[in-house]
C-alpha cells in the first residue's frame, strides 16, 4: 500500500490492460475491511474465517457488499475438519482444533446425520447458500473430489437443520 508499492504496480498494469481486476487476499479481518475500504480493490478472498464454526468474516462481507466488491469465500471446510468430520480430522485452520470446536462439530455432524445428510454438505452449502458471497473457493485433492464438491453443492437442506447447526453455532 505504500507509494510506489505492489498496489500502485498494479493499478497500472490494469490501467494498461494487463490485468482486469485487483483483489486482495488476507487473513485477519480487521486488515482485510481496510484493505476494501480504501476503493481499490474489486474483489476480496479471507479463507477459513466463514465457516459453519466460524463467522469471524461476517463485517468483511457486510463491507463488501456496501462497497460493490466481489466477496469469495475460501475454505468453507476450515481446511477439512468440516469436510472429513472432528473423529477423522481433529485440526481447524490448520492447527490442532480446540475441544470446544471439536465439540460443536461433533454436535454438527450428529444433525446432520439425522437428516441423512454429511456434514460436508452442510459446510459447503452455508457459503453457498449466502447472496453476498459471490464465489466460494474449494481445494480439491484429486479429480473425483470434483464431482463429490457437485454433488454435496446439490444435496437438498431442510430449513430445521441450519436453524439447529445455528442453534449449535450460538451454544
Amino acid at each position: 500500500m505504500q507509494p510506489r508499492g505492489p498496489v500502485e504496480v498494479l493499478q497500472r498494469c490494469k490501467e494498461e490492460g494487463l490485468i482486469a481486476h485487483l483483489g486482495v487476499a488476507g487473513g485477519p479481518i480487521d486488515m482485510m475491511i481496510r484493505f476494501v475500504e480504501t476503493g481499490l480493490f474489486e474483489a476480496a478472498i479471507a479463507h477459513n474465517r466463514f465457516t459453519l464454526l466460524n463467522r469471524e468474516a461476517e463485517p468483511l462481507w457486510e463491507v463488501c457488499a456496501r462497497r460493490g466488491v466481489a466477496a469469495l469465500n475460501a475454505a468453507p471446510y476450515g481446511s477439512g475438519l468440516l469436510a472429513k468430520g472432528p473423529g477423522a480430522y481433529p485440526r481447524y485452520m490448520y492447527s490442532q482444533a480446540s475441544p470446544k470446536l471439536l465439540r460443536r462439530a461433533g454436535q454438527m455432524e450428529e444433525a446432520c446425520g439425522r437428516y441423512g445428510l454429511p456434514l460436508a454438505a452442510a459446510a459447503l452449502q452455508f457459503s453457498l447458500r449466502d447472496a453476498r458471497i459471490a464465489s466460494t473457493i474449494v481445494g480439491i485433492t484429486r479429480p473425483e473430489r470434483l464431482s463429490e464438491t457437485l454433488e454435496l453443492a446439490q444435496q437438498p437442506i431442510p430449513h430445521e437443520l441450519w436453524a439447529e447447526l445455528d442453534s449449535i453455532y450460538w451454544s
